[in-house]
Formats: C-alpha cells, structure tokens, sequence
C-alpha cells in the first residue's frame, strides 16, 4: 500500500483524534475517581514520561513505515478508529478524574511531566487511550511481514506497549483499572474488526514486498509531480 495513501488515512485520523479529544476536556466533568491501594502503593516516576511521550511518533513510524499490508492496514487503522470512538463515550458518559500531584520541577523529565498535566486534564482517565493504542500497534506488528523478517521486533512492540501501560501508572496520569480498560478495547477491536474483515473479504490480502511499495510510492510521486 502506497506510503502517500497511509500517511493520508493517519492524518485525518490524527486530526479527527485531537479536535475531539480536546474538544470533550473543555465539556466534561470530574464525577469518578477509582483510586485504589495499588494506585496510591504505585511509585511517582517522572523518567517513564519519555516512554509515554513516545507513542504519537510510534504509532507514525508503525502506521506509515512498518505495517505494508493493505488488509492489516485496515484492520490496525479501524481498531485505532473504533476505539477511539468507545473510548470517547466512556469519556463523555462516564468521566473519570485522576487527582493529579503537586508538582515543581527540578529536571527535565519533571518539566515533561508538567507539561503532560497542562495539555492533558484529569477528567478523562477511563479507559486510556495511551494503553489502547499502544496495544493495537503492537498487534499490527506482530502480525506484519516486518516482524517475521526482524529478529526481535515483536518483543522490542510487547516491551514498548508494556512500558506504555506501565507509564500511565508511574507519571500518575491513569488508574490501574483505566490500563485495564486500554487492553480491553484495544483487543476487543482489533480482534472484532479482523474477524470481519476475513468474514466479508475485504481488502484482498495482497503479497505485498518493500520493493512493490516503493514501485507504488514512485508512481504516486510522479503522478503528483505531473498535476503540479
């Protein structure tokens, strides 16, 4: 599948993403808190925040540079919408808070970490977003020709999407059972959404190599140049 198709569909959905994710923080109100024994025992660690910075960049390099199937493109693509969609309704019909800790900041990761609390109030914790997405990435890549090309990449996602949830929980943006939730949508919408694709046959499962995509890529860049 060519690169300029993808980059296309992951724009509309970053931008489709944002506007709303934004748009429900200026809306909705602080009415749950699930705070637990396990929550408050978790340990304040401001050095996880660069793992759970990383997951917009990943989730490019995955969705752009990684995953060249047009079937799992899709199927990552739609799990990504479709719980973006469930997560969304959670947020708005059932908005959880996380009360967020008083912070000064002596380093850099703490600076990170403020800036995390500035841009992201914490009146949408349930489930996360940042677990949910992390996890369908690594689903995508398990499943990509990549993966069964390069020794380890599959573990490198696994450890990266565990890392992920693990710094929800240690920069005190998420509750455990928010993490809990990520997983569950994140699963149940890949899985869902590549049982129907296989069931209805959609996107033909085409051989897809690095060289093909290149070849489609060149083309699209010359047709481009063309209409210039």
């Amino acid at each position: 599948m060519p690169v300029f198709r993808k980059v296309n569909y992951m724009f509309l959905f970053g931008v489709l993403n944002l506007f709303t994710y934004f748009l429900i923080q200026s809306y909705v109100s602080n009415e749950y808190n699930f705070m637990t024994p396990l929550d408050t025992a978790f340990p304040f660690m401001p050095e996880f925040v660069w793992i759970y910075q990383s997951l917009l960049p990943v989730i490019a390099l995955t969705m752009i540079l990684l995953v060249k199937s047009k079937r799992l493109f899709f199927n990552t693509f739609w799990a990504c919408l479709a719980s973006t969609l469930i997560i969304h309704v959670f947020w708005i019909f059932f908005p959880s808070f996380y009360p967020r800790p008083e912070l000064v900041p002596e380093g850099l990761s703490e600076v990170l970490v403020q800036f995390s609390y500035d841009i992201d109030n914490s009146s949408n914790t349930f489930p996360s977003g940042h677990v949910a997405f992390a996890w369908i990435m690594f689903f995508g890549v398990r499943r990509s020709k990549k993966a069964k090309e390069t020794l380890g990449l599959r573990r490198l996602y696994l450890l990266w999407a565990i890392g992920v949830s693990l710094s929800t929980l240690a920069i005190k943006m998420h509750y455990v059972v928010d993490v809990v939730g990520g997983f569950a949508v994140a699963s149940f919408c890949f899985f869902t959404i590549r049982e129907l694709i296989k069931r209805y046959n959609w996107y033909v499962d085409e051989k897809t190599s690095y060289e093909h995509e290149d070849l489609q890529d060149s083309k699209e860049c010359q047709q481009v140049e063309k209409s210039l």
